[in-house]
C-alpha cells in the first residue's frame, strides 16, 4: 500500500507563494532519521513527563521545539518501499505562535480533523489554530494562539492546576478539563474560549466522612467509546485508585450518528420501560426524557431513514443534577463483591493515569499505579444515566433564553451498594441506578526501577488498529501488552475460551545491555550441513551373490558381468554422493565463508577489546585495592557499632509496623493532598470574595436579599477551612506523639 500526500501549501492571497518544501526538490528519510530528531538529542528534556509529538492520522506529523518554542510540521509518506517504512519530507515548516507562550510546554494534542493544537504544560494552557495563517519572516508561519480558561487555571489569584486535558472525541471544538479543585469542565472554542461551556463540581462524599484525603482528589479522566451509553460518559480517577462516571454528558452541538442514538433510545424503551420495577421504570423515561430533548428528531419518530447524524441541542433537567456514579466495586468471578480499597495492597503507590478501551463489545479500563503496576477491569454491566433530584443546576442563557452554559453539583449515592453477582438476572440490575461493576482481567507488574519516592509515571493509548492492544509509556520504555482474553467478546461470539492472562512484550527499551556469545549463538545457530555430506553415504562394494573378481576371468561372459555390477554399485554410489557433495559445497560454501568472515571480524574485536582490557588492568588492580581496603575499614566501623547500646534493640512488631506503614502513607500522600484541598479551597475563597466586591452594587439592587446568600456560602467555605486545618493540625500533633512515644521506648531499650 502506497499513500503519496501533495506537500505544497495553497494561499488564496499570493500565488506566488511557494512551499517550504517543494515536491520536485523533496527528499524523503525515514521518520527516524529526519534531522529534526538527531539536533534535538543534544536538547535538555523538560522535568515533567512530557508528550512533545503528535500526528493527524494521515500525512503530517508534529513535534514542538522546546528550545526555539516553535512548532515543526513534517510531512510523511507510509508504505514506500514497503508496507511497514515510513518516510519524511528532509525539510520541515515551522509554526510560530503569535502570542508568546511563557511555559514550559509537556504536551501537545490536536484534535479530529487536524485544526488546532493544545499546548498544556504546569503553568500555562492555549490552543494553537493551524489553519488561517499568515508567513512571518524566515518563511515561519504564524499561527493565532488563544489561552483557555485564564480567568480560572494559572492565575495569580488562585493555585489551581490542570490534571488533564484531552479533546472531546466527538467535536473538533470541545476541549475537557480536569483541574486541582476537583471540577471537570468542557469549553467550546468556538464560542467562549474563557468561559467553560459546562461545569461539573465534583463530590465523592459527603463532606466531613471522608476517610482520607486521596479520595477526594482526581487525577486523570476518559471519555467513553462508541457504546450505548458509554459515549455520553466521563470516567474519572481518583488518587486512590476509584473510579467514577459521570453519565449523559454531551458537547453542545456536537453530532451523532442516527443508529447509535436510537439504539440507546431503543434499549431504553425495551428493558427499562417495560421492567415490573417502578424504579428502573423512573429512571428510563427519565433518559427518554433526555434524549428527546437534547435530540428533538426522536420525538418525532422520523424512522424512515432520511437522516444520518444528530446534532445534540443545549438541555439540562432543571430539578436535578448528575449524579456521580461509583465508586466502581470489583466482583469476581464467584459473585463476592469487593471494596476498592483493596487495590491499595495489590498496586503500590498511588493511582497517576487512566485509559479507556473499547475491544468489540468490552469496555475496558486501565489504571495505572506509581509503584509500575497497570490494573486492568471491565465493566461487568451497561452504563445508565443517574440523575439526583432537589440539586437543581445552574444555568447560562443568552437574551432569547437559550442555554449556553451550565453548572452542577455532582455527588455519590450515600448508604451501601448491593452486592452485585455475575449470574443474578438482567432485571435486577439493568435500570436501577447502580454503577456498573468491575470484572478483574489481570495486574500486569511492569518492574520498573524506582528512581524517585513518587514512582514512575506511565501513560497509555490504545493501538489504533487493534483495539486489544494497549501501549505504556514509562522512564523504562514502551511496553505492549496484549489482551488475549475479552470476556462478553467471547460470550457473543459463542465461544467457551479459557481466562488467558495479556501477555507484555517491550517494543522499546532505555536499558542498553550488551549481548554475550552464547545469547547470539542461540539466536543464530549455524547452519547444520547435511549428514552425508560429513560423515558420506552408507555403501555397500560387493553385491549379494557376486562371485569374486579373482576367481572369474576377465575376459569371460561372467567376468563382464560382474565388472558391469561394480561399475553400477560404483556409480549409484560414489559418482551420485559426488554430485551432491559438489552441490552442497556450492550452496553452502558462499554462507560459509560470510559466517567465517564474521567470526574473523568478531575475533578481530575481541583481540582489540582484550588489548583494552589489558591496558586497563592496572588501573582496575589499584581501584580494586581501594575498595577492599574501604571494605575492610567499613567492617571496622561496623564492628564498632554492633557495640553501641542501642545496636541490639528488639525489632519492631506486627502491630508497630502496620501503624508505621500507615503513618508513611499518611505523610506521602494524605498530607499532599490536605495540602491541595486546604490551597484550592483559599483559591475559590479568595476568588470568589473578589468577584463579589465587584458586583455587590449591581447585586443589592437587583436582589436585595441575595447577600445573605453570599455570607453564608463564605461562611460555609471559612468554616470547612477551620475544619480543614483544624484536621491537619490534630493529625500533626498525633504524628509527634507517636514519635514521642518511639523515642521513649528506644531510649528504655
Amino acid at each position: 500500500m502506497r499513500f503519496n500526500f501533495d506537500l505544497t501549501e495553497s494561499n488564496p492571497n499570493s500565488s506566488s507563494r511557494k512551499s517550504l518544501t517543494p515536491k520536485e526538490d523533496t527528499q524523503w528519510v525515514p521518520l527516524q532519521n529526519h534531522p529534526l530528531f538527531a539536533s534535538s538529542y543534544e536538547d535538555t528534556a523538560p522535568r515533567s513527563p512530557s508528550n512533545l509529538l503528535a500526528w493527524d492520522g494521515a500525512s503530517r506529523f508534529y513535534y514542538w521545539d522546546s528550545n526555539l518554542r516553535c512548532l515543526h510540521r513534517i510531512s510523511i509518506r507510509l508504505g514506500d518501499p514497503e508496507p511497514s517504512s515510513v518516510l519524511a519530507a528532509s525539510l520541515s515548516k515551522v509554526l510560530q505562535t503569535d502570542a508568546e507562550i511563557n511555559f514550559e510546554v509537556n504536551k501537545i494534542s490536536i484534535n479530529r480533523n487536524g485544526s488546532a493544537m493544545v499546548l498544556s504544560g504546569t503553568n500555562g494552557l492555549c490552543v494553537m489554530y493551524l489553519y488561517g495563517r499568515s508567513f512571518g519572516k524566515d518563511n515561519a508561519i504564524v499561527c493565532r494562539t488563544v489561552s483557555i480558561g485564564s480567568q480560572i487555571y494559572f492565575n495569580e489569584s488562585n493555585a489551581i492546576e490542570t490534571r488533564r486535558v484531552s479533546w472531546h472525541p466527538y467535536s473538533d471544538t470541545h476541549l475537557g478539563i480536569l483541574s486541582s479543585d476537583s471540577v471537570f469542565r468542557l469549553f467550546d472554542l468556538s464560542s467562549d474560549v474563557l468561559k467553560p461551556e459546562q461545569e461539573y463540581y465534583l463530590q465523592p462524599v459527603e463532606p466531613g466522612r471522608s476517610r482520607n484525603a486521596a479520595s477526594i482528589c482526581p487525577v486523570d479522566f476518559s471519555f467513553g467509546g462508541y457504546h450505548l451509553w458509554d459515549r455520553f460518559s466521563v470516567f474519572l480517577l481518583f488518587s486512590d485508585g476509584s473510579v467514577y462516571i459521570l453519565c449523559p454528558i454531551v458537547p453542545f452541538g456536537s453530532v451523532h450518528k442516527w443508529e447509535s442514538v436510537l439504539e440507546i433510545y431503543s434499549d431504553a424503551e425495551t428493558f427499562g420501560l417495560k421492567s415490573a420495577n417502578p424504579v428502573a421504570v423512573n429512571n428510563s423515561n427519565r433518559a427518554i426524557s433526555w434524549l428527546e430533548a437534547t435530540f428533538p428528531e426522536l420525538a418525532h419518530e422520523s424512522k424512515e431513514g432520511g437522516l444520518s447524524t444528530l446534532k445534540a441541542h443545549p438541555y439540562a433537567v432543571f430539578d436535578a443534577s448528575l449524579c456521580l456514579q461509583g465508586p466502581l466495586r470489583k466482583v469476581h468471578h464467584g459473585g463476592e463483591d469487593e471494596d476498592p480499597a483493596v487495590s491499595v495492597a495489590e498496586c503500590e503507590g498511588r493511582a497517576i493515569s487512566f485509559l479507556y478501551d473499547l475491544a468489540s463489545k468490552d469496555s475496558i479500563l486501565v489504571t495505572a499505579w506509581s509503584g509500575g503496576q497497570m490494573q486492568i477491569d471491565a465493566l461487568a454491566d451497561e452504563i445508565q444515566p443517574v440523575w439526583m433530584v432537589g440539586s437543581p443546576p445552574r444555568l447560562r442563557v443568552n437574551s432569547q433564553d437559550h442555554i449556553i452554559g451550565l453548572a452542577m453539583l455532582c455527588e455519590s449515592i450515600s448508604g451501601e451498594l448491593p452486592v452485585a453477582k455475575l449470574d443474578q438476572p438482567h432485571d435486577n440490575t439493568v435500570w436501577l441506578g447502580h454503577p456498573p461493576p468491575l470484572l478483574r482481567l489481570a495486574i500486569v507488574d511492569l518492574a520498573l526501577p524506582r528512581k524517585t519516592e513518587s514512582g514512575s509515571y506511565i501513560s497509555m493509548f490504545v493501538d489504533p488498529v487493534m483495539p486489544e492492544r494497549i501501549y505504556s509509556v514509562h522512564d523504562g520504555g514502551i511496553d505492549s501488552i496484549v489482551l488475549h482474553f475479552l470476556p462478553f467478546t467471547s460470550q457473543s461470539g459463542g465461544k467457551d475460551e479459557m481466562v488467558r492472562t495479556p501477555s507484555v512484550h517491550p517494543v522499546l527499551s532505555t536499558c542498553q545491555k550488551s549481548e554475550t556469545a552464547e545469547e547470539w549463538t542461540n539466536r543464530n545457530p549455524p547452519d547444520i550441513i547435511s549428514k552425508e555430506l560429513l560423515i558420506g553415504p552408507k555403501v555397500v562394494l560387493v553385491p549379494q551373490g557376486s562371485p569374486n573378481l579373482r576367481s572369474v576371468a576377465a575376459d569371460s561372459i561372467e567376468g563382464r558381468s560382474t565388472l558391469h555390477q561394480y561399475l553400477n554399485l560404483f556409480h549409484e554410489n560414489y559418482v551420485e554422493y559426488a554430485h551432491k557433495v559438489y552441490f552442497e559445497l556450492e550452496h553452502h560454501g558462499p554462507r560459509l565463508k560470510r559466517i567465517i568472515d564474521d567470526q574473523h571480524a568478531r575475533l578481530g574485536e575481541a583481540q582489540e577489546k582484550l588489548s583494552k582490557v589489558r591496558k586497563k588492568q592496572s588501573g582496575l588492580e589499584d581501584r580494586i585495592n581501594n575498595a577492599m581496603h574501604q571494605h575492610n575499614l567499613l567492617e571496622q566501623r561496623l564492628h564498632c557499632l554492633k557495640n553501641l547500646p542501642g545496636a541490639h534493640k528488639k525489632p519492631l512488631s506486627k502491630a508497630e509496623r502496620e501503624f508505621k506503614s500507615e503513618l508513611d502513607h499518611f505523610t506521602g500522600v494524605e498530607l499532599d493532598a490536605l495540602r491541595t484541598s486546604i490551597d484550592t479551597l483559599r483559591a475559590r475563597l479568595r476568588r470568589f470574595t473578589q468577584s463579589s466586591k465587584g458586583d455587590v452594587a449591581n447585586q443589592q439592587m437587583k436582589i436585595g436579599g441575595r447577600n445573605y446568600a453570599l455570607d453564608a456560602q463564605i461562611s460555609q467555605l471559612k468554616s470547612s477551612i477551620a475544619k480543614l486545618s483544624l484536621l491537619n493540625s490534630e493529625n500533626t500533633k498525633k504524628v509527634k506523639l507517636v514519635e514521642s512515644v518511639l523515642k521513649n521506648q528506644e531510649s528504655s531499650r
